[in-house]
């Protein structure tokens, strides 16, 4: 049996997304009568805050762990180095 059903949505066209085309939002019922910007920029908040992080912050991340490590390496070297240069 199907019901008929009346629900209010938010349609946001091109969400800055190389995978999605659009995303949609159904509205709660007390919040119908709310004005089309307001739900449009919530919307559009919604989808930002949900959207992966940029690779720059993870590129970044990465050269700083490697140069930590290269850092690390060179010091343990050094350490056994001089450990076998005083026996």
């Amino acid at each position: 049996m199907i019901k008929g059903v009346n629900k209010k949505v938010v349609e946001i066209n091109n969400p800055r997304s190389i995978y999605f085309d659009r995303a949609v939002f159904y509205l709660k019922p007390n919040m119908s009568l709310m004005p089309e910007k307001l739900l449009s920029r919530e919307a559009e908040e919604l989808i930002r805050e949900l959207a992966p992080h940029s690779d720059k912050k993870t590129a970044v991340w990465k050269i700083i762990t490697g140069i930590s490590l290269g850092i690390s390496a060179v010091s343990a070297a050094a350490v056994v180095l001089a450990a076998f240069w005083t026996a």
